[in-house]
């Protein structure tokens, strides 16, 4: 075989493997590397601020949120760690929140959603964290002097822009191409995420 030809298959070949892990990969270093190799990608959703950035959900089929939790943490300890409380837990590392809640249209299912530190700053609510933490914690990871109450103004000018979590105010889209995705609703209703209306 000549050698331009043999160079060419070879680069086919290692596009066609970085196509491939690529899938699901907007967190592939440490805990989203192995959330990504444990789990089944579900879901991206829209970074309303800044059009580069989303968070990835995954689904864990027929697992409660303490095996899920359980799993990821003795794989890695978090800096955080919430409580479970109502459906929903969060972990916080370095660079990252891992926020796993129950799937409410089935429960023997959990969503596990992987979120940078800016995504979380700039499109959650903060009452989605009331009973996890301590606004203070929030204030200190996100590095924002009154996160909670800043994000709480922000959310009653522009509630649409202001995210539930997954599967109480996003998700109505199921992640073609497990690209990020522009979404519908509000944090009120099922079936939208950050980047309504856009």
């Amino acid at each position: 075989m000549n050698k331009p030809l043999l160079a060419f298959i070879l680069s086919i070949n290692m596009l066609l493997l970085s196509a491939c892990s690529s899938e699901g990969g907007l967190f592939k270093e440490g805990v989203g590397e192995f959330i990504n190799n444990e789990y089944i990608i579900h879901d991206t959703v829209n970074d309303t601020t800044d059009s580069s950035n989303y968070s990835e959900v995954y689904i864990a089929e027929n697992k409660t949120i303490p095996e899920v939790t359980a799993n990821i943490t003795s794989h890695e300890k978090p800096k955080e760690i919430s409580d479970l409380v109502e459906g929903k837990q969060a972990l916080i590392y370095d660079n990252l929140f891992v926020i796993i809640t129950e799937d409410p249209e089935n429960p023997s299912n959990t969503f596990i959603e992987i979120a940078n530190h800016d995504f979380v700053r700039n499109n959650y609510s903060p009452s989605f964290f009331n009973g996890l933490f301590l606004l203070w914690v929030l204030d200190d990871v996100l590095d924002v002097d009154d996160w909670g109450k800043k994000r709480n103004n922000q959310c009653k000018l522009n509630p649409e822009n202001c995210y539930g979590g997954y599967g109480y105010s996003g998700g109505g889209f199921k992640g073609i191409n497990k690209t990020p995705t522009v979404r519908g609703g509000s944090s009120s209703v099922r079936g939208g995420g950050p980047g309504a209306g856009k």
